[in-house]
């Protein structure tokens, strides 16, 4: 995979999550072949080179799947907080918009629209924060 890349928009965090779960199942599948050539290697007479090969491919697995792990850990909250951000903003738009009184003034609490910008502004923050440490 080459590593992960910065995603700019809802769409494309979800389309990198189904990358890194692609990236993940496919280590696995990969495991169970190693597996599967250890089992054969000890049927073997003499089989210390196969062994060696063995341990020396478990080895380079166990890093790409703790990467694997890494990454899925690391895009899976991303999109967590991505939709969260999405959500609040869809919900933050409906209520200005139907707080509209029939002159066209808003009619809405200075308070709460305060509030709801605050908590846009930590989520957004937050997802920076994600992005950043992909």
């Amino acid at each position: 995979m080459g590593g992960l890349s910065k995603p700019a928009d809802l769409a494309e965090v979800q389309a990198l999550n189904e990358k890194v779960l692609a990236f993940d199942k496919n280590a696995v599948n990969y495991l169970k072949v190693l597996t599967a050539a250890e089992a054969a290697s000890k049927l073997m007479t003499t089989h210390t080179e196969a062994d060696n090969e063995v341990a020396a491919l478990k080895a380079r697995f166990d890093k790409v799947k703790g990467v694997s792990d890494t990454w899925v850990k690391k895009v899976d909250t991303l999109v967590k907080e991505w939709v969260l951000l999405d959500n609040t903003v869809v919900e933050l738009n409906s209520w200005v918009a139907k707080d509209k009184s029939a002159e066209g003034e808003n009619q809405f609490s200075l308070e709460k629209m305060e509030s709801t910008l605050g908590e846009l502004k930590n989520i957004f923050k937050e997802k920076e924060k994600l992005v950043e440490n992909l």
